[in-house]
């Protein structure tokens, strides 16, 4: 059995599976904390392989969100779709794009070390995540400039039980942060001068039944402004972009997708910080692959890497502005 099978967290989304969760989806109440409790794995490795800095500028991007943001889209479609010498780009990553990451509490993660950005920054080897599109696009239309981005992500978690507790910093919130200071302190002891200058948010499917679905706009607000607190040390004295995608339209995000996308277009509207876009609107699809079963929680990998591209474009346009 491939290790696509064997990873409970992979969640190939069925038709069958989503008329089970539908059959739930309005009879959800708060529970008991305990009910809850992952178990954060906080033993972060010690960061490595930089350079001294000199003083420069550290560009700092966070990737943050639930599994479309670890990158469940598979690689060999990718190949299959992309033009050779796109595929080989990809393939071959980004120098000047670093990657510090850590996967569903250290199921997957590049150990501590800042590396190039690659197809290998996903769920397992042959899947990829939004971080593709990222580089490519700041690669192609930053001048060859350099970025660190540090990617956290917890496949399958959602923003009300898990990241947050009654509206309350969580367990994955004290976690990631934790990881995301020791990346930036780490920048900071290499003489680096650090910039934190956006959060790249991939996150709502698992939050999509009519309970938490009307928390999420207050749970998402207050999730913002705890980061641009805790983070303030960090963040270009601009102030600190929030980026945040759109949920899809599938069939596994009923039935309050709109709702949850609402809620991050509000948000949107309140900061000039505030950035949100469509993946809806710009097309982006999980109905088609795998080929054979198609897995409706999860985009398509031409989707995956415009996921990226999106993120990549709002990331220029906060430097071009």
């Amino acid at each position: 059995m491939s290790k696509r099978k064997r990873f409970y967290k992979r969640m190939v989304v069925s038709l069958a599976s989503i008329m089970s969760l539908l059959s739930t989806a309005c009879s959800e109440k708060p529970a008991n904390r305990e009910e809850y409790i992952i178990g954060m794995d906080t033993n972060y490795e010690e960061c490595s392989l930089l350079e001294e800095g000199n003083g420069k500028v550290a560009k700092v991007i966070i990737l943050v969100g639930q599994s479309n943001c670890t990158g469940c889209s598979i690689t060999s479609y990718l190949k299959d779709q992309s033009k050779p010498e796109d595929f080989a780009r990809y393939q071959e990553g980004y120098e000047n794009i670093k990657i510090n990451f850590n996967i569903d509490n250290h199921r997957n993660c590049s150990e501590g070390q800042f590396r190039k950005t690659d197809l290998l920054c996903g769920s397992y080897d042959e899947e990829f995540g939004p971080e593709v599109g990222i580089a490519d696009y700041l690669d192609a239309n930053m001048n060859g400039e350099e970025f660190y981005i540090l990617k956290f992500s917890m496949s399958g978690y959602s923003l009300n039980y898990h990241w947050l507790w009654e509206y309350e910093r969580g367990e994955i919130y004290d976690a990631e942060m934790i990881f995301f200071k020791k990346s930036l302190d780490y920048l900071k002891s290499l003489n680096y001068e650090v910039s934190l200058d956006a959060i790249c948010w991939m996150q709502g499917e698992s939050d999509t039944n009519e309970y938490k679905g009307k928390r999420y706009y207050k749970n998402q607000s207050n999730f913002i402004n705890y980061l641009r607190e805790d983070l303030k040390d960090y963040s270009n004295p601009r102030g600190l972009y929030f980026i945040d995608a759109g949920i899809s339209d599938s069939p596994y995000c009923l039935p309050t997708y709109p709702e949850i996308n609402e809620a991050k277009k509000k948000i949107s509207e309140e900061s000039p910080l505030n950035i949100y876009f469509s993946t809806i609107d710009n097309g982006l699809t999980t109905l088609k692959e795998p080929y054979d079963n198609p897995d409706l929680g999860h985009y398509d990998a031409l989707s995956e890497l415009k996921l990226g591209h999106l993120f990549g474009d709002a990331i220029a346009s906060i430097y071009k502005r």
